[in-house]
């Protein structure tokens, strides 16, 4: 199945009145990557931060996501233009950068995204590169246009500089990071999610007033994202199991 375009193919969704979601992928299992693309999910984070994912398991979920026809980006450990690059070698559409304070950070990591005039460096041996050099002009061309490099919105410094990361040429969208940023504000998530709802409006209206998109964990009272992640593989599987045993239990009879 030829690979969708993940900048070209989000914002499609959106023009077409649509949410795209997507969740995140900790099982070190592709299988997990098979199951959510081929129910629909828009888009899956391989989670190589909080994860135990490591490059070459990545690997494994980006066949799986390619072979459903869904977006693969990972979410890595930090912005180094080494990591990053690893990443997209192996096949990656995007990439979560963590703890993104700054618009200096914003725009290593967007060079670090990009073949020349940008920082990434040239091989087509690799999974992206399809092992070879025959269309490789066809390949930097799409993949510059294309590769999304995500900032994580988490800590106080990072909202204070909103404005400067968002006006980064070359960044498309950015991700609001409720957690951390709780954590930065002395505030506990979700327990404290209202008194979060003002710095996500700041947030928001300031990336949407940049002319750039904004991703959001759902669920938790966070209006007006123009994209969405829904909650994790295993805590799905956590809360479905839940269900299964609350069930057999209530009724007394076999599940």
């Amino acid at each position: 199945m030829p690979q969708v375009n993940a900048l070209s193919e989000i914002k499609r969704k959106i023009k077409a009145g649509e949410v795209p979601i997507g969740t995140f992928i900790t099982s070190l299992d592709p299988a997990t990557t098979t199951i959510m693309g081929s129910v629909g999910f828009d888009f899956l984070i391989i989670d190589c931060e909080h994860g135990p994912i490591d490059r070459a398991q990545a690997l494994q979920h980006v066949r799986a996501a390619q072979a459903t026809g869904t977006i693969a980006l990972a979410r890595v450990l930090e912005n180094s233009p080494a990591l990053i690059q690893s990443f997209l070698d192996i096949g990656v559409q995007g990439v979560v950068v963590p703890h993104v304070d700054d618009a200096e950070g914003a725009r290593r990591m967007v060079k670090a995204s990009q073949y020349a005039p940008g920082g990434r460096g040239m091989c087509p041996i690799c999974h992206a590169g399809k092992y070879s050099v025959d269309g490789w002009s066809d390949h930097v061309r799409h993949s510059n246009a294309n590769i999304l490099a995500i900032p994580l919105l988490e800590s106080r410094a990072a909202v204070e500089n909103i404005a400067e990361i968002a006006a980064v040429d070359g960044l498309e969208m950015v991700m609001f990071g409720p957690g951390d940023l709780s954590q930065d504000m002395g505030l506990s998530f979700p327990d404290d999610n209202e008194r979060l709802r003002d710095t996500w409006n700041h947030v928001r209206d300031t990336v949407h007033a940049a002319g750039k998109l904004i991703l959001v964990p759902h669920g938790f009272g966070f209006e007006g994202a123009d994209i969405l992640v829904n909650d994790m593989d295993l805590k799905m599987l956590r809360e479905t199991a839940k269900k299964v045993i609350a069930a057999h239990k209530g009724s007394g009879e076999p599940t």
